[in-house]
């Protein structure tokens, strides 16, 4: 058994607990400005924009430049390193910085201007104030999206890519609606808390104290930003630098603006539990009695109260276990279903791809599983990964009910992820052939309109092939 193989059982966590939703910990994101670090950028900042608005000293607005790159600058960083589980900033480290976020201030300026450009055009073009509006008031509602993509990609053009950004409200859910009210609402604090400083603020600091004011409540905005994508982390594909905190952790840990810190698994008898069972296997293994540790994890899943722990556990032990015994083929539809039905998709997909790195022949037996993972593949614009999953999908589930959307999928995936239109274009008019009037149907349809009509002016159109043969 090598060490490598051994880390990959002990690192990797059986199954990320329920992290508090951001609405129960609000307190913390406004008290975070007030953390040492946080709270020196804002002051600083803050006098640098007061010197900036002053003759000479502003050196032509160079300082206000420095000032407003470096205020969107930790911003990122709070939200950045929030998105991965570091909520405190005591805990911050130079070799936490992702090279690419640096950069990240100037990108969303050039996407601001992308977009001032696309209204600006709209608004002309078709003479519509009201279009403009339009475009804006969707641009506002996706800025978070926005800025959650290039935090995960470190790039300007995914942050572009409207199917990109759809994909990420979607792994969020109905939860992305309510972020979009509360960054609103605190939009809206900084003027508020002004008018009540005003009368009491002496005019000489009203400046500064009016652009720590805007900074402070920045920091907020950043720390529930980043906390929101930490919550949902898995969906988003995020690898966390801390293990997650559970609800009873939060409610611990509320409003601790000292920056004491309960140990992960303090308040969480399960996940204590769960250690001591990975600490004992981890044990096992190392001393080579593979068959007492697959006895007892066995033995866990039998009469198991936290069924995915105890089959993560069992599913990273088949992963070093001999695969020809045919465990792990086993084990594994079931467990990829067992996340799934969780809503845990990217690590289903993840449980999936080690066992093909082990078995490259596997592929699972189940319809709706395959289209579910498909789907995620699909969501974050990985066409071959897509094709992949769903090659011969109409032979090995002869007459599955899912058929018609794993044909769109592939439609999708061949045609506006590797611009393979003329294979796509067989795959829709084997469609319109099989499944007439389908939803799917219909959708491949719109998304090869120009094909098709190209087709039908054509005296012989290309000869429909089954999907198989179109993801060849």
């Amino acid at each position: 058994m090598t060490d490598s193989a051994q880390a990959s059982f002990t690192d990797d966590s059986p199954a990320a607990p329920r992290i508090a939703p951001f609405w129960r910990r609000l307190n913390e994101f406004f008290l975070f400005p007030f953390q040492m670090e946080p709270l020196l950028w804002a002051v600083g900042l803050a006098v640098g924009g007061f010197l900036a608005t002053l003759p000479f000293i502003g050196m032509f607005g160079l300082l206000g430049l420095v000032v407003a790159f470096g205020t969107v600058f930790y911003f990122f960083k709070i939200a950045a390193l929030a998105s991965r589980g570091v909520l405190h900033s005591r805990d911050y480290a130079v070799d936490m910085m992702d090279e690419d976020w640096k950069w990240l201030p100037v990108k969303l300026f050039l996407i601001f201007l992308v977009y001032i450009v696309v209204i600006y055009f709209l608004s002309t073009f078709f003479d519509s104030w009201l279009l403009g509006l339009l475009v804006y008031i969707i641009f506002l509602l996706l800025l978070p999206a926005t800025v959650m993509v290039m935090i995960r990609s470190g790039r300007m053009l995914p942050a572009l890519n409207p199917l990109e950004l759809l994909a990420t409200v979607t792994d969020i859910g109905l939860q992305y609606a309510l972020l979009c009210l509360f960054l609103f609402l605190l939009s809206l604090g900084a003027g508020i808390t002004m008018n009540f400083l005003a009368p009491i603020v002496p005019r000489m600091l009203l400046i500064p104290v009016a652009n720590f004011v805007g900074i402070y409540f920045l920091w907020v905005m950043a720390a529930l930003l980043g906390y929101t994508m930490y919550q949902h982390h898995a969906a988003l594909q995020i690898d966390t630098l801390k293990e997650p905190e559970t609800e009873s952790e939060s409610d611990l840990n509320m409003g601790n603006a000292a920056g004491r810190h309960a140990d992960p698994y303090r308040a969480n008898p399960e996940g204590q539990e769960a250690r001591r069972r990975d600490t004992y296997i981890s044990e096992l293994v190392q001393k080579g009695d593979m068959q007492e540790a697959l006895s007892q994890t066995r033995e866990w899943m039998r009469v198991s109260k936290t069924p995915a722990l105890d089959h993560g556990r069992y599913q990273r032990l088949l992963l070093l276990d001999n695969p020809l015994s045919g465990r792990l083929a086993t084990h594994t539809p079931q467990y990829v279903a067992m996340l799934l039905a969780e809503n845990r998709h990217a690590e289903a997909l993840k449980a999936l791809q080690e066992v093909q790195g082990v078995l490259p022949d596997f592929v699972l037996n189940d319809a709706a599983t395959v289209l579910a993972l498909a789907e995620r593949t699909w969501a974050a614009l990985d066409a071959p990964a897509t094709l992949n999953l769903l090659r011969g999908f109409d032979k090995r589930f002869h007459k599955a009910p899912e058929t018609p959307k794993a044909y769109e999928l592939i439609v999708r995936a061949l045609k506006q992820g590797l611009g393979h239109s003329d294979k796509a274009l067989s795959i829709v008019l084997a469609m319109q052939r099989r499944f007439p009037g389908h939803p799917s149907t219909e959708e491949a349809q719109w998304v090869m309109r120009d094909e098709l009509l190209a087709a039908v002016q054509t005296p012989e159109p290309p000869a429909a092939v089954s999907a198989s043969a179109g993801t060849t």
